[in-house]
Formats: structure tokens, C-alpha cells, sequence
């Protein structure tokens, strides 16, 4: 049988939902439905989440939170306030390192490949089978927040 070529993408999805699972006191959390992983050897080419329910820590949201996988905690969104006033944490759509130009690395982009190859920079080959993961990195429970985070990698057949 011959293999799709279109049939190469794929999607990992994990959700977080803070009524449901246990975020506080510095730990990396698991997706509350269940460990979801990205295999070894994938390159991950972009990633974004949807919030459903802004989160909060019941205080005054200084609870920090951070989203990536096994290694590389902070790999999609770096770890930042609940409170930030980038409101990524905020109900709606929001993007992530992945797929972002790497910013500096050139000051002409010029052409279109320029532009290209900046995005590129920002891809992630997985060298090991990597749990997504929701990382808090102070002591105050979350209290409120659901979200859903979307990962597209590509299978290199690059194993470490």
C-alpha cells in the first residue's frame, strides 16, 4: 500500500483544567485527561492554546506558569505571571515561541526566505519521547483556568 505524502503532520493535543488538577507549589503538571507525548525525533514546527476559563490563583495571581514539555518546561510560553499584563493567561487565542521569528537574528529580511528561515529558528527537534506539561513556579494554588494546547511536529526519523 502506498503512503499518503500529505499524511506526514500531526497534532498533540493536552488540556489543563485547574479544577480538575492540582496546580501549585513548583511542579510540572500532566495533562488533566491523561500524559500526552511528543516522540522522539519529531520536529515541532508550531504550537498554540485556546484559554476556555482565565485562570487565577485566588490571591493576587503572582502564581507563575509556564508551558512545554519533559526537559523544555518552558518552551512554548515562558514562565510569567497569571497577572502579566500580556494576559496570556486571559480567556481566547494565543500563540506561542513556536513558529515566532527569532527576532535580532537578522536586520535586513529582506526576501521571503529571510523571513522564513527566522521562523524556522524557533522549530524544536525532540530527541527524546517528551511529556507535555503546565510548570507553576510558586507556592500559590490555581485556583480557576482551563486551556487547550495544540502542537504540530513532523516525524524526522532523527533519533538521538
Amino acid at each position: 500500500m502506498a503512503k499518503n505524502p500529505l499524511n506526514n503532520k500531526y497534532v498533540a493535543v493536552g488540556q489543563w483544567d485547574a479544577s480538575v488538577t492540582n496546580l501549585a507549589n513548583n511542579e510540572s503538571a500532566s495533562c488533566t485527561t491523561g500524559s500526552v507525548f511528543i516522540p522522539e525525533g519529531a520536529l515541532i514546527t508550531n504550537a498554540y492554546y485556546y484559554v476556555e476559563t482565565t485562570f487565577a490563583d485566588g490571591n493576587d495571581d503572582s502564581q507563575t506558569l509556564a508551558l512545554g514539555f519533559t526537559g523544555s518546561t518552558g518552551a512554548f510560553v515562558a514562565a510569567i505571571a497569571i497577572s502579566d499584563a500580556s494576559n496570556v493567561w486571559d480567556a481566547g487565542a494565543h500563540a506561542t515561541l513556536i513558529e515566532s521569528p527569532v527576532l535580532g537574528a537578522d536586520a535586513a529580511h529582506d526576501t521571503a526566505v529571510e523571513v522564513k528561515n527566522l521562523r524556522s529558528a524557533s522549530f524544536v527537534h525532540v530527541t527524546a519521547n517528551s511529556e507535555l506539561l503546565l510548570t507553576t513556579a510558586d507556592d500559590e494554588a490555581v485556583e480557576t483556568g482551563k486551556l487547550t494546547l495544540y502542537v504540530e511536529y513532523v516525524l524526522t526519523g532523527d533519533l538521538s
